[in-house]
């Protein structure tokens, strides 16, 4: 059998303050070490995460060389020729965090699409508890490119939130009309709470109160939330600037709770007091990725919410815009902030 070449995108830094380099290459494919299996991609999600660092002059933080992006993959296992999603944490399975499972923690952690290759390519290696499979009666698999937003998603709701009561009466502010906003939102639902999205501008408002109707989520513009009006806030933003958790500390009633699942990017910093955090007792919690505690398996139970929500509006919504693995810049420049008719989720589809 002759070698094959798969398209692979590299990201690569040639040095401090210059921009970082995206380039298609045709990669030979190693042959398959034992302990890993095949995954030829069909769709991978571009995350707000690999946004920030592709998009040059807006990241501040180190960059591995020879990156190829991409942790949000659906695709073939060649080993069981079966539909799966791919969770990219990968621990170590050893240590005292993984033990509990905190695997978000783990002190050898590795991530695919980041530590290890990612999904901006025909195919990826990755070990074979990585590769999750999807219901047996799955009509249609992309929606599930949107497995490890939702597992970040209900790691937050269940982690790292006080429960709502029994009689559902308490509200959660959810800041962020992005792709995490709008799962987290979807989860805090499903969890009991009584939910407000939160967007910039009246027409986002609009835009996403149409794609969430009938799911019980408010959505409104940030003018409209009033001051001390939520139980507890999530800031779901983008991490260009400190203004979404200035939104969310402003929301948050006193001795309420502000969870921050927002990954800010290296150089922001908070220009509030912190005494005016903490006089008004209340909780500022960091929440970061998914895990195996709280009584689930975030990634697994995201894959079931996601088969409940299969065919809705907000799910169709988010993973219709599409482009060819190879048109990766085009995709890039229809999720740049001052794109025309910039859509909430772009996704790259490979069917080699």
């Amino acid at each position: 059998m002759s070698a094959r070449s798969d398209l692979v995108w590299e990201a690569r830094s040639p040095g401090a303050g210059e921009p970082l380099r995206l380039t298609a290459v045709r990669r030979t494919v190693a042959p398959l070490v034992e302990s890993y299996t095949e995954i030829r991609m069909r769709f991978s999600g571009l995350c707000g995460s690999d946004l920030c660092k592709l998009d040059v002059g807006s990241w501040a933080g180190s960059i591995p060389q020879g990156w190829v992006p991409g942790h949000e993959v659906v695709g073939i296992d060649t080993r069981t020729d079966r539909w799966v999603a791919v969770n990219p944490l990968v621990s170590c399975d050893r240590c005292a965090e993984c033990a509990i499972g905190r695997i978000h923690l783990c002190t050898g952690l590795q991530r695919i699409g980041w530590d290890l290759p990612g999904g901006m390519a025909e195919s990826l290696h990755i070990p074979p508890h990585s590769a999750v499979p999807l219901p047996p009666d799955t009509l249609d698999p992309v929606v599930f490119v949107l497995a490890d937003p939702m597992a970040v998603a209900l790691h937050g709701i269940r982690c790292g939130l006080p429960g709502p009561p029994a009689d559902g009466t308490r509200r959660l502010g959810v800041i962020g009309a992005g792709t995490l906003g709008i799962c987290t939102a979807v989860s805090a639902v499903h969890a009991g709470w009584e939910v407000c999205l939160v967007t910039r501008t009246a027409d986002q408002a609009g835009r996403l109160g149409a794609i969430l109707a009938g799911t019980g989520i408010s959505v409104l513009p940030a003018t409209d939330l009033a001051s001390g009006s939520c139980d507890a806030v999530v800031d779901a933003a983008s991490g260009r600037s400190d203004a979404p958790l200035l939104s969310a500390l402003k929301a948050v009633r006193d001795g309420g709770t502000v969870l921050i699942q927002n990954a800010y990017a290296p150089q922001v910093a908070l220009s509030v007091p912190l005494r005016e955090v903490f006089r008004r007792s209340i909780t500022l919690r960091g929440s970061y990725s998914h895990c195996r505690a709280a009584g689930g398996d975030d990634f697994r139970d995201a894959i079931r919410l996601l088969h409940e929500c299969a065919g809705s509006t907000w799910a169709t919504a988010l993973t219709a815009t599409r482009y060819p693995l190879a048109w990766l810049p085009d995709a890039l420049a229809t999720l740049h902030p001052n794109a025309a008719n910039r859509p909430i989720k772009v996704l790259l589809a490979s069917r080699r």
